[in-house]
């Protein structure tokens, strides 16, 4: 009886998303949906990301209010869902509320047949699942086949049937084809050829639906095509519509980007990073301690290299944790003294390559603290004495990640909003090997947030300055933040002040103050933890052109010691500097 149920609901759930009840006539429950699950609008409902994506919101709400008829009439539905034993071990697991378990359970009976659907072979539009109404896409010859009236009046294309001859018409653009031809025409508004595709899979006709492969023809209509194999979907977008959509939202943010100089012509960019840090650790019986360091950092790039140089006095490190009377437990005289020493003088160095994905790293600070308790290492004694630490990271997504940021940090060359907010959701999905199903929900939640802070309703503009008020109060994280900042659009320059607390954990009080601009600025930032202490730094960036070129590789001669990891463990090998293994 129970095998019967889940057909009849799958039966039923695939009637339902072939469009054969037209959502106009779908019903809701009463109070509808989106109002049992504590929202206030169907919008809302949807948002909040609920099932797998292939219902409408009409549809959803159709699904859960038979369930929740069907459960009403026959609270065994609910028990037999959840695998209890009777109603009353059902009441007992919802703490006595039986009416929000069978809400529960017809929410999670609809997710469960959306869940069934969403593993059968499926097309993704801009965001938007395609509902075929009487026949279903299907796979030969590993190419995924759809309908072609379903797929072109979805893209908003006029289709026609002439003897044989099959055309679509969209923005003036006419695509051609014929059953069981192997090439697709695409002719302008004055029958001009456009461009010729070539098909490896030939249009065909079954149970009276004419079948293309979606990939060529999408690609034809000037889409984006992209394949998720785990969820077996075919995921299309409009790309420059995609651009043009989110750049709408941001209008302030972009004139204020293309106000940036350039630097795409520039040999190489010379940063430098200076870091005033002060911490006050809290003491109401000895009184409180300041602890202060400060950072010097300079990098060069130019896109292919990069060399960097980190300089910093951590004695004052030393002194905060070695005044903890545990220490002693843990640390030997020699070795608190060897500390001390190592953190007076802290200097870090990398070397990298963009195209080789080879990293090169020396701080002898770090490997002699390393070393305390390891004295007969060989190679922690040789990178003690400075020796370059080398890593290849070229076959890993890191690497991969970190060589492409390289190259950003030369070309300052700014691009849209939107064009940055489609291209690092590519870039992630093909970096991590992400699923393209979800593409378009990540970046509708970039957006989102992106624009709770730079959206163009933000802004209040007085010439070329853009002013934003902002004022969050106690999000879902106890959290409040406050400040303004604004943007001034005809020279790229910035301002402001943001203050944030949280009241999660620790009460924390976050202030950040920040002027300049991109290649010049300066940011002050103090993080105040309630009974605890205070960090206070102050942050000077500055980016000119230099004719000094990074170096990608140490100088002839320098030891270097290899770093492989395997999977259990990490191997060290020192390469001396003839080349051969230490």
């Amino acid at each position: 009886m129970k095998k019967m149920k889940q057909f009849a609901s799958a039966a039923l759930a695939a009637l339902l998303l072939a469009g054969s009840a037209p959502s106009a006539l779908a019903l809701d429950s009463t109070p509808p949906m989106y109002k049992q699950f504590g929202c206030d609008s169907a919008e809302e409902y949807m948002d909040e990301g609920p099932g797998y994506g292939i219902f409408d919101y009409d549809t959803l709400s159709d699904h859960y209010r038979q369930h929740l008829d069907a459960i009403h009439k026959d609270p065994q539905i609910a028990v037999d869902y959840w695998g209890y034993d009777d109603l009353e071990g059902l009441s007992f697991g919802w703490d006595g509320d039986l009416e929000e378990c069978y809400r529960d359970t017809a929410r999670a009976m609809t997710e469960g047949e959306e869940y069934k659907l969403r593993c059968q072979l499926s097309v993704q539009l801009n965001g938007a699942y395609v509902h075929f109404a009487d026949a279903q896409p299907e796979k030969v010859n590993g190419r995924v086949m759809v309908p072609f009236r379903a797929i072109a009046e979805v893209l908003g294309a006029e289709v026609t049937y002439d003897a044989g001859k099959i055309t679509a018409k969209k923005d003036g653009d006419t695509l051609s084809f014929a059953l069981g031809g192997k090439q697709l025409t695409v002719t302008d508004s004055a029958g001009k050829t456009v461009k010729t595709v070539q098909l490896d899979t030939a249009p065909y006709k079954k149970g009276g639906r004419t079948y293309v492969p979606v990939r060529f023809f999408a690609e034809a209509f000037g889409l984006t095509v992209q394949w998720d194999q785990d969820m077996q979907t075919a995921v299309l977008y409009d790309r420059a519509a995609l651009v043009n959509d989110i750049d709408s939202k941001f209008t302030v943010l972009n004139k204020w980007i293309k106000a940036q100089p350039s630097t795409e012509n520039a040999k190489t960019l010379r940063t430098v990073a200076t870091i005033g840090a002060a911490y006050t650790a809290f003491d109401t019986i000895d009184g409180n301690k300041d602890y202060k360091v400060d950072v010097k950092a300079e990098i060069l790039a130019n896109g292919q290299a990069t060399q960097a140089t980190v300089t910093v006095d951590l004695r004052v490190l030393a002194s905060y944790f070695l005044g903890d009377p545990q220490t002693d437990d843990v640390l030997t005289a020699a070795q608190a003294a060897l500390l001390r020493s190592a953190l007076s003088n802290v200097k870090l160095e990398l070397l990298c390559s963009a195209d080789s994905g080879d990293l090169y790293l020396k701080c002898p600070a770090v490997a002699k603290i390393l070393a305390m308790d390891k004295t007969d290492d060989a190679d922690l004694k040789a990178l003690s004495n400075g020796a370059w630490l080398h890593i290849n990271w070229a076959d890993s997504t890191f690497g991969a990640l970190f060589s492409e940021n390289l190259k950003i940090l030369k070309n300052n060359t700014f691009t849209s909003v939107g064009e940055s907010i489609v291209t690092s959701n590519e870039s992630a999905v093909t970096a991590y090997e992400l699923g393209w199903e979800d593409f378009y929900r990540n970046i509708k939640n970039d957006v989102n947030r992106l624009n709770d802070l730079l959206g163009d309703e933000k802004f209040t503009a007085s010439g070329s300055r853009c002013t934003a008020k902002l004022d969050k109060q106690n999000d879902d994280y106890g959290q409040t933040m406050t400040g303004s900042y604004t943007l001034n659009t005809a020279d790229g320059s910035f301002s402001g002040t943001l203050e944030s607390r949280s009241d999660s954990w620790n009460t924390t009080k976050t202030v950040l103050t920040f002027s300049g601009s991109v290649q010049n600025c300066k940011l002050s930032v103090t993080y105040h933890t309630k009974n605890t202490g205070i960090l206070s730094l102050d942050i000077t960036l500055t980016t000119t052109e230099s004719s000094v070129e990074p170096k990608n590789a140490p100088p002839a001669g320098d030891k270097i010691v290899e770093w492989t990891q395997h999977e259990y463990s990490n191997d060290w090998d020192s390469v001396n500097p003839d080349g051969s293994l230490g």
